[in-house]
């Protein structure tokens, strides 16, 4: 078995201009109700990093359930942070695929030896996020969170 378990996949993340727009549009696709739309926590409490340093970023967040694994939709504020770049650099799509894995440390430690370092790192409530700044190795940032599988 490899570093990540291929069925630990629980989250695809779009990076949105309009989170509105977007998951109303989502919402008639799917036939469901428009999903709640929250924000991030501030930086006291996520303790958020970009790129090594603290970041005040705070992001607009939807979530749809699509089974095995969730729709998250993000629509970035003015601060640095990877959906930001993501959405200067690229425009709106795929900012990342997320795994659950059962020893983070130990996935963080695997892609530090291919020299692909952690791009952005944030908290909330029950949880975490680490993304990969693995798009050269993977055509992709992967968000590596703590979870049952490995």
């Amino acid at each position: 078995m490899g570093i990540i378990n291929k069925d630990a996949v629980c989250q695809i993340a779009l990076v949105v201009k309009d989170i509105e727009r977007t998951a109303a549009n989502y919402a008639e696709l799917f036939g469901i109700e428009v999903p709640q739309i929250f924000s991030t926590l501030p930086e006291e409490e996520s303790h958020t990093q970009y790129r090594g340093n603290p970041t005040k970023t705070r992001a607009k967040l939807a979530v749809i359930d699509l089974g095995q694994i969730v729709l998250e939709l993000t629509e970035p504020d003015d601060e640095p942070s990877s959906w930001k770049e993501f959405l200067e650099t690229n425009g709106e799509g795929v900012h990342h695929i997320g795994f659950t894995v059962s020893d983070r440390v130990k996935v963080i430690e695997y892609f530090a030896s291919k020299g692909v370092p952690i791009r952005h790192y944030g908290e909330y409530p029950g949880g975490n996020y680490t993304f990969m700044d693995s798009v050269k190795e993977l055509g992709v940032i992967l968000n590596i969170k703590p979870g049952a599988q490995s």
